[in-house]
């Protein structure tokens, strides 16, 4: 699934190819995707509109339109978005917009959802989402975990609690930060969570610079893949020597996800 620094890409990639141009056609090839509004009426109401500005928001890609309304975009899954002159395999929906170029939602399994709304804003997944990890204070983050009795990984993978994370991302940091992903959260000591901090901040904004993680469907905008699956140290890597100890990384399932670490130095 596109996490933080996947979605940061393609927001940063929008905006510099689809802001101010006009939403001349809409091709609807899986109505499935659409939600809370008839295709007709959807497709009615965006074509013919300006894309003013693109926002992200945890996971979640927004593209402002003139008069006051927000294509919202959840790649969920197994969603990407490709910007090309042609239609794309496993395209469900398609904007045609005004440079001959077709935005293409691409989703092999049609998991992902849009959304037409006038306030995204009041949306309920956005309105009970956590801080941004980027923007947080260390302190605050800290204070986030107070009483917090929850297993670490599956915590810092709720959106309610900090937007963004996913499995990818958490898993690298707890190593980076030498915390077993089951520990309870109240049981971590404030130094280890702030090396979980630093190590989220440090993570993210190099998987940022690398436009992200190609680990399964996701792509940038153009088509090419994100470059930061080399510098992995966990994910992935079942029964491979950990980078620090050389013990063999294990697999286990925590709260229904796959998980990487290393039970040498994740205590």
């Amino acid at each position: 699934m596109p996490e933080l620094p996947e979605v940061t890409t393609i927001t940063s990639q929008l905006k510099g190819s689809v802001v101010n141009k006009k939403i001349k056609d809409v091709i609807i090839k899986d109505k499935r995707l659409i939600k809370a509004i008839p295709p007709k009426k959807f497709k009615s109401k965006i074509k013919g509109k300006t894309i003013k500005d693109i926002l992200r928001r945890g996971k979640v890609l927004v593209l402002k339109l003139d008069q006051k309304l927000f294509f919202v975009i959840h790649l969920r899954i197994s969603g990407w978005l490709m910007l090309s002159k042609k239609e794309e395999q496993y395209a469900r929906v398609i904007l045609a917009l005004s440079d001959n170029k077709l935005l293409n939602f691409c989703d092999m399994r049609a998991l992902g959802e849009i959304k037409l709304v006038e306030d995204w804003r009041k949306l309920p997944i956005i309105k009970t989402m956590g801080p941004e990890p980027l923007e947080i204070k260390k302190e605050n983050f800290i204070e986030l975990f107070k009483n917090r009795k929850a297993m670490i990984k599956p915590l810092i993978m709720d959106q309610k609690f900090l937007a963004g994370l996913g499995n990818i991302y958490a898993q690298e940091a707890l190593f980076c930060a030498g915390i077993n992903p089951e520990r309870k959260a109240s049981s971590i000591k404030k130094e280890k969570l702030e090396k979980l901090y630093d190590c989220l901040i440090s993570i993210l904004k190099t998987a940022i610079t690398k436009k992200g993680s190609s680990s399964n469907t996701y792509r940038q905008l153009d088509g090419a893949q994100g470059s930061y699956i080399p510098l992995l140290k966990v994910y992935q890597r079942e029964a491979q020597p950990c980078f620090r100890c050389k013990t063999l990384i294990k697999r286990k399932v925590t709260a229904s996800r796959g998980t990487y670490f290393c039970p040498q130095c994740q205590r």
